[in-house]
């Protein structure tokens, strides 16, 4: 195996030039060789507190990673809360292949049954980052990650009605400082200023040095082992809790701040290979080598599919004209063409436009985020008029219960005199689980994203729960 460099070095160099800066405040003068000393004195301090297992000590307390979103008040809205009996950190430790803090992970629940991966180094029992190398503009302290940094929807996964939620992670590079693995809700300015492999953001390329080789996830509850291979050696994991928790850390692979590898689907020489053991036996890797080798939720029921058998619209649908609405755009309006028909979204503005108000009572509850109701509309075709083929609108945002009275406002492009057909549809998704977190055909990601998804490729989108027609000015 490869001597791994130490991120020792750094350290002794910032510890350096903090008592060389402490020594040219003073007026006094100071010989040479006293100064030197001085410095040597506080490098070797730092070789041995990290020797005695102590590298947790090198660093003080740095200002707490401030989420780009802020989670609203509301734990019925959006994503929701985070619940406070899941921000404790998880039993699971990986040691740093270079020394230092080692390295931790949490499984953040919110009020709207979502499930957050969030990892870093941990300190003081407290998972964040470092400010080593490019982080936190190397000021050697460590930060504390919130919650919140880790809760977006195109990284967490659905909690399924049994509790568990699957969100399996191949072997990807980040850098040692931990960084990368606070989560999706970031300022762009928070994250690394050097590039990862694959990206080509801040012009100049992680050291090899900083990098790392980390596994991060969920597997379920019948996740029995997980064999690690590559680059000759070999070990195995056992995940951890109902979850089926695990974190793997290792050294990068050779080479590693070079090239485009990094992208989806792209592989480095050299990267370790996951061999996943479900308890019946079956097995998948990380990352995939061949469609029947991607790894697929055992023993985890997923709550998605069809609207439940004898769930029927009660009541009659309220569906209200206005030339002067506001409210988000659709989530997507597609162009007349058939085969060549395509998304876009209407502008946000603040600029009341024409749309349709739509009020019924949902026949079964959405009771996370990933369920939803929403409305399709597809307008008829007027002389002198250029009308979209269909309008999406967002799916609704918050926790609804059966028989609740739900309101749902569509931002229409035009005010052309003309007759939509309507149907509200209720719809759910299985969470983002896949490798590359990103939806699929069978339903997984985002809510909007897989209503979208579905829409694009020419299928109706959800379950149909009322139709309706109204003809506008």
């Amino acid at each position: 195996m490869r001597a791994v460099t130490s991120i020792l070095p750094q350290l002794e160099h910032d510890l350096v030039r903090a008592a060389e800066r402490r020594l040219s405040d003073r007026t006094a003068p100071r010989a040479w060789w006293r100064r030197r000393g001085v410095t040597l004195s506080v490098a070797f301090a730092a070789l041995a507190l990290v020797g005695a297992g102590g590298g947790e000590l090198l660093f003080g307390s740095g200002k707490p990673l401030a989420p780009a979103f802020v989670l609203p008040a509301n734990p019925a809205v959006g994503l929701g809360r985070p619940l406070p009996a899941s921000l404790a950190l998880l039993p699971v430790r990986a040691a740093d292949p270079a020394g230092g803090p080692p390295w931790g992970m949490r499984v953040i629940r919110t009020s709207r049954g979502l499930a957050c991966v969030q990892a870093g180094r941990v300190v003081g029992g407290r998972l964040g980052g470092l400010g080593i190398g490019y982080a936190f503009k190397g000021d050697g302290l460590f930060h504390p990650f919130s919650p919140a940094d880790a809760i977006s929807s195109d990284s967490c996964a659905t909690v399924e009605e049994s509790g568990q939620a699957f969100q399996p992670g191949a072997p990807t590079v980040v850098t040692a400082d931990g960084l990368p693995l606070a989560g999706e809700n970031l300022y762009p300015g928070q994250r690394v200023h050097c590039d990862l492999p694959g990206q080509e953001d801040w012009g100049v390329r992680c050291p090899q040095a900083d990098l790392r080789e980390v596994a991060v996830g969920m597997l379920g509850p019948d996740a029995s082992s997980i064999r690690v291979s590559g680059r000759g050696r070999g070990f195995t994991v056992k995940p951890y809790g109902p979850d089926g928790a695990y974190l793997i850390v290792l050294p990068a692979p050779p080479h590693a701040n070079v090239g485009p590898y990094g992208f989806p689907g792209g592989k480095a020489p050299g990267t370790p290979a996951l061999t996943v053991t479900f308890r019946n036996g079956s097995t998948c890797e990380l990352p995939a080598t061949g469609p029947g080798q991607q790894c697929r939720p055992e023993g985890i029921e997923r709550s998605s599919g069809p609207l439940p058998a004898g769930a029927r619209l009660h009541g009659a649908v309220s569906v209200r004209y206005s030339p002067r609405m506001t409210g988000p755009g659709p989530l997507s309006v597609t162009a007349v063409g058939g085969e060549h028909s395509f998304p876009r979204v209407i502008r946000s503005t603040n600029e009341p436009l024409p749309g349709l108000s739509i009020t019924f009572r949902a026949p079964v509850a959405a009771p996370n985020a990933s369920s939803g109701y929403g409305v399709e509309l597809r307008p008829h075709a007027a002389p002198g008029c250029s009308l979209p083929g269909t309008i999406l609108s967002q799916p609704t945002q918050n926790t609804l219960v059966a028989g609740q009275r739900v309101k749902i406002t569509v931002l229409l492009e035009s005010s052309c005199r003309t007759t939509y057909s309507g149907r509200v549809f209720f719809a759910r998704s299985s969470g983002s689980f896949s490798e590359a977190r990103t939806s699929d055909s069978a339903g997984e990601g985002p809510l909007y994203e897989v209503i979208a998804g579905e829409s694009v490729r020419g299928r109706v989108p959800g379950a149909t729960v009322a139709r309706f027609h109204i003809a506008v000015p």
